[in-house]
């Protein structure tokens, strides 16, 4: 027994093609050709002051996590660079260097400091970049609100 098309179902077929033609045009971002420029991370580290001792170990395992990943393929095919910059475990000097990295180094995100200071002292500029900021420190401060939507801290715990 063979089907016959109905009108209903050739309307049906129709208004579905149509849909999908024009959700593709409304989407153009989904089926273009992906960039293949490096994507940009900054790193703010603690290379002098106070915190120099762990800067060096955080460049070190960046370094060695980038390598990894770059001999994996990169981020979708994309390959990742890391830019370090000093900010002397110091507030000021640590919104100087985001906005470094935002401007100057082209940067997708920055990944921030281990100290809070330094931490409260960058986001505010980081949030008027408009960059994602991503930052190690645990302080319950950090995240209690005083930042903003920018600044990311994926490693918190409930530390008050």
């Amino acid at each position: 027994m063979t089907r016959t098309p109905t009108r209903r179902g050739l309307l049906k077929g129709i208004a579905a093609g149509t849909g999908t033609l024009a959700a593709a045009g409304a989407f153009p971002g989904f089926i273009q050709a992906q960039s293949s420029e490096p994507i940009r991370l900054g790193f703010q580290l603690h290379r002098t002051g106070i915190g120099a001792a762990y800067g060096r170990w955080y460049e070190r395992t960046a370094q060695a996590a980038l390598q990894v990943l770059n001999d994996a393929g990169g981020i979708n095919g994309r390959p990742v660079e890391i830019l370090f910059e000093d900010d002397g475990t110091d507030p000021k000097r640590g919104a100087e260097v985001v906005e470094k990295l935002a401007t100057q180094g082209k940067c997708d995100a920055v990944f921030g400091a281990l100290f809070s200071n330094v931490v409260v002292g960058s986001a505010p500029r980081a949030g008027e970049l408009r960059i994602p900021y991503l930052v190690c420190s645990e302080g319950h401060h950090v995240a209690s609100g005083i930042t903003n939507r920018w600044t990311l801290q994926p490693g918190i715990t409930d530390v008050k």
